[in-house]
């Protein structure tokens, strides 16, 4: 049984020693940092969020982390993720959070370690070289809904947040395409202006294209399309999921076992990911933080620990309706099961999943 270290969001008495930020303090004590990073270079690697967004984990949770590495002797840490340039925008800056905010891709966006994975189409993936050169790997995730993954937590931070755009394009791609329908589209133009990655355009013609090259097939088109002319067909979710779960093992597999930790927060659980650039109410109260060494088990602790029957329907964008009555909250949500990225991982030489609930008073 794998241990996981369980912070409980909810408090016992009115007072700072028992909220979460405290008992985040004594659960990272429990960890005994120092024997995973005394002496060594820290990467700790989170999802920024973006434009309008908020919901993000909070600068202060981020800093009591870089706080009690640097305690444990850490020889540097640093705070990465794929684009850092907006992140002062919702409040992190090297003050904040105690460290320095640097991309994974480097100055350039292209100090990047190829690697291969010969799975299905997917032969190669392209890492971030920051986060690959790190002695430590610290993921510190925000768990929310995905629309492609079931949701959003510590594998899809390595998967798709520790690698270049081409390769998030190359393994969205293994779960299927984005199909037009002319004869629904009015051409209002929020499909255009929502793309992230601003790869389509209505042609002279009046048809939408796309450029494939740079999508990264995050569905934001297709969920913000009003008549539904957008359409994502799906047709390989298991092989999306073990593709997730195959670039992850091979990140991960850089890093000796007891130099990687997985810190999951839920708390603002948000139907979808952080990378939309906004923020909708919570789809449950918060739970908590947990934490441990072992990938799989605190992602399969994380996912038993929200609660469908505490949904609270405001979370829900007016109109959604669920697609299931049954099953773990985010596959009523979005139709997918989200244990099959910890099961494929699992089956990589990551697991078991089983694992016994630590809780850190």
């Amino acid at each position: 049984m794998n241990p996981v270290l369980f912070a409980d969001a909810r408090v016992k008495e009115l007072s700072s020693a028992h909220t979460l930020p405290a008992k985040f303090q004594r659960l990272l004590e429990r960890l005994d940092l120092s024997a995973a990073v005394k002496d060594r270079r820290v990467a700790v690697k989170m999802h920024l969020g973006g434009n309008l967004g908020f919901t993000t984990i909070h600068p202060l949770f981020v800093r009591l982390l870089t706080a009690a590495c640097r305690d444990a002797g850490a020889r540097s840490v640093a705070v990465m993720d794929g684009a850092v340039d907006g992140a002062v925008l919702r409040g992190y800056t090297p003050e904040s959070i105690g460290a320095p905010l640097v991309s994974c891709f480097g100055w350039s966006g292209e100090y990047l370690y190829e690697k291969e994975i010969n799975f299905l189409e997917l032969k190669t993936a392209l890492y971030g070289g920051n986060a690959w050169d790190a002695d430590v790997f610290i993921d510190l995730s925000h768990i929310k809904g995905h629309g492609m993954c079931g949701f959003g937590g510590a594998i899809k931070n390595i998967a798709m947040g520790c690698t270049a755009q081409q390769t998030r394009g190359d393994i969205h791609r293994i779960q299927g395409g984005i199909v037009w329908d002319g004869e629904k589209c009015t051409h209002c133009g929020k499909c255009i202006k929502e793309c992230p990655n601003h790869v389509n355009l209505f042609d002279d013609r009046g048809n939408y294209q796309v450029n494939w090259h740079d999508c990264t097939y995050c569905q934001h088109c297709t969920m913000i399309c009003p008549t539904g002319a957008l359409t994502a067909d799906l047709v390989r979710f298991e092989a999306f999921q073990e593709a997730l779960a195959r670039v992850a093992a091979v990140f991960l597999n850089n890093f000796p076992p007891e130099q990687r930790l997985f810190i999951n927060i839920i708390t603002n659980v948000t139907i979808y990911c952080d990378c939309w650039g906004m923020s909708t109410p919570a789809l449950i109260p918060d739970v908590g933080i947990l934490a441990g060494n072992s990938i799989v088990a605190v992602e399969k602790a994380t996912l038993d620990l929200i609660d469908a029957d505490k949904l609270m329907i405001e979370g829900l964008p007016l109109g959604t309706a669920l697609a299931r009555d049954q099953g773990h909250l985010f596959e009523r949500i979005h139709g997918k099961n989200p244990y099959l990225q910890i099961e494929k991982l699992a089956e990589l030489g990551f697991g078991p999943a089983d694992y016994e609930l630590v809780a850190v008073e």
